[in-house]
This record gives structure tokens, sequence and C-alpha cells, in this order.
């Protein structure tokens, strides 16, 4: 109620003023000028950029929005800090030194000259994001958080830049980056500010460095092409000399398995004719056995010897023709039924002819 009875009061006090401007501060108050002059304010109210700043007019009921936070000061030392919501503050008593948002700002870094490691100017320039965490640090901590955030974030583009080469400095934004922002979350950390990250954004050489790295692009991309071709060629050749030495082990692997096959083959068939005539031997020394068995069982018979003595006479009867052709003088026997007088007829006539062949052979000596 008091406060609704003064300001109607002062609101009446100022339309009787005439031909006046009214002028309201970023604080708690009035002024008056008349005219072409007017009255200094005799307070400078301290603003800061992080966040959003927008008017400081002290409307008795105050509404913070969502994401901010308000400095109050009573009688300009630091009171309170006013919360998202609804809060009333006195005029003429309580002022509203400064608002302060909590979202993330970004901050633009103009182009600054820098020097690199292999002495190369070239310009940068990017942006800083950054957060306010303690707004009464943020409001009391530092005097122009923006400008000194600017001046700390190019000091540490040029440090970081003096460490690496031309070369390194475009192969290594995302190292140099990181070193800007960690730099900087580092030196903030007392303002009540975090730096969340640093972006570059362009990085500019003058003509002359921007000619020689597009010769030197031209030639590397030149080196790698040959590079690569050279490559590509002993390849070849290495997958050639690959394949014929596959399909000499292939083919001598083929031949040897084929001989060896061959071989196995062979051996066996040997060994089955060796089996075959040893079992033909055997069958025939088992025949003769078998035969000699019998004859020998029919000569121990009735009438054995008889018969033995026959067939021994045909047999020497048979092979006479043949003796005669080799002997000059056959002898028969003159009794063929004499067992006894055969057998040594025909030992005789064997002697006979062994002597005669003896004699040729002699003779032709």
């Amino acid at each position: 109620m008091l406060a609704s009875t003064i300001r109607r009061h002062t609101l009446a006090r100022l339309s009787k003023v005439p031909r006046c401007q009214l002028r309201i501060t970023n604080c708690v108050g009035v002024n008056i000028g008349c005219g072409l002059s007017e009255a200094p304010t005799s307070h400078t109210y301290r603003n800061i950029t992080v966040g959003t700043d927008g008017s400081h007019f002290n409307t008795v009921l105050l509404m913070v929005p969502q994401s901010e936070e308000w400095m109050i000061e009573r009688f300009g030392k630091f009171n309170r800090v006013a919360k998202p919501g609804l809060t009333i503050a006195v005029p003429f008593i309580d002022k509203i030194a400064y608002k302060r948002s909590l979202k993330e700002t970004a901050i633009d870094i103009h182009p600054q000259q820098a020097i690199t490691k292999d002495n190369v100017h070239v310009k940068l320039d990017g942006s800083v994001y950054t957060r306010v965490e303690d707004t009464y640090k943020a409001s009391y901590g530092i005097d122009d958080p923006e400008y000194m955030i600017s001046i700390l974030a190019q000091s540490a583009m040029r440090k970081e830049v003096g460490n690496l080469e031309l070369d390194e400095l475009f192969e290594n934004r995302e190292t140099l980056n990181l070193g800007i922002a960690t730099a900087l979350d580092e030196a903030s950390e007392p303002w009540g500010i975090s730096v969340f990250r640093y972006e570059i954004a362009n990085i500019i050489v003058d003509p002359s460095t921007k000619e020689a790295m597009e010769r030197q692009s031209n030639a590397e991309r030149l080196r790698r092409a040959e590079v690569l071709e050279s490559q590509g060629y002993r390849e070849r050749l290495i997958n050639q000399s690959e394949g014929d030495r596959q399909s000499d082990i292939n083919r001598a692997q083929g031949e040897a398995e084929s001989m060896k096959l061959r071989a196995q083959a062979q051996a066996d068939q040997i060994r089955l004719v060796a089996e075959a005539e040893a079992e033909r031997t055997r069958m025939t020394a088992l025949a003769a056995a078998d035969g000699i068995r019998s004859i020998a069982e029919a000569v121990q018979g009735p009438g054995g010897k008889d018969a033995v003595s026959q067939r021994l006479a045909e047999l020497y009867i048979g092979a006479i023709p043949e003796i005669a052709k080799n002997a000059k003088l056959v002898v028969v026997p003159d009794r063929p039924n004499d067992v006894g007088g055969v057998v040594a007829t025909a030992m005789g006539i064997s002697k006979m002819i062994d002597g005669s062949l003896d004699d040729g052979d002699k003779s032709n000596n």
C-alpha cells in the first residue's frame, strides 16, 4: 500500500514539469532534464554482457524469467539474489544491479594475428561457449566478463598457435580448440563462469603463403599418386610371382602325387603277379606232390611196378627219335619190357650223348 502511494505521488509530480524529457536509467529512479541540458546521473550502474541484460527499471513487483537470476542491492550493497518467479523490490531503496542468464552463451572472437612455430603469420577467429554458474561471482567478481574472456581467449589462442607449425595447425584443430577451452575454463573459474568449448571458425593466411601451400599440396598429391602407382606395380609383380610360384608348387605336387600313385600301382601289380606266381607254383607243387603220391600209391598196389615199367618203356621209345637226331649211333634195346635193361640202356645212351657233345665243343674251340 505504501509503495503504491509513493508511486502515484511521484508520477503526479512528474506530470507537472513543463517541456521536460523523462529519462529512465538502468536502475530504480528517474532523472528529469529540461531543454538541451540534462543533469548527469549520480550513479553509473554496472552491466554484464555474459548472458542477457535488459532494463533495470524497478517496477516494485518483479517477475524474474526462468533461467535468470537478478542481483538486488539495497542502499548500494548486495542484498539478495532474485530467483525465477515473483519477487518485490522497494522503490528508491532496492535496485536491480545485474540480470544474469543461466543459459549457454556464445562470445564471438574477432580475427586475431598469431605466429606459428615455423614463423608463419595467420589470422584466426572463433567463438567461445560459456555459461554462468555462480551469478554472484559473475556480477561482483569481474567488471566486464565478455571483454575479459575475449582478451583471455586471444592470448590463449596465440599461445597454442605458437606451439604448432602451420601444417599441424590445420591437422590438429581439435587439439587446439581443446587447449584454448581448457585454459579459458581454468581462468574463468573464479568469476563463476564455465567455458565449455572453443571453436575455431576460420584460419586465414596471406596470399603468398596460400600459394605456397597450394603448390605443396599439389606436389604432395603428385607424390602420393606416384607412390600409389609404384606400389600397385610392385604388388602386381609380387602377386604374379606368387601366382607362378604357387603354380609351380601345385604342378610339382601333382607330378609327385602322380608318380607316387604310379609307383604304388606298379608295386601292387608286382605284388599281385608275385602272389599269383607263388600261388601257381604252390598249386603246381601240390599237384606234382599229389601226382607223385598217387603214383607211389599206385606202384605199391597190385600191378604197379609193371605199369611203371610199361610207362618208362613208352617214354624211352618215344624219346628214341630225338636221340637219333643228335647221336650217330642209336642203341635199341631188344627187351623193352625189362625195366632194368631199359634203364641201363638209357643211362648208357645219355653218357654217350654227353661225350659226343663234349668232343664237338672241343673241336669248335
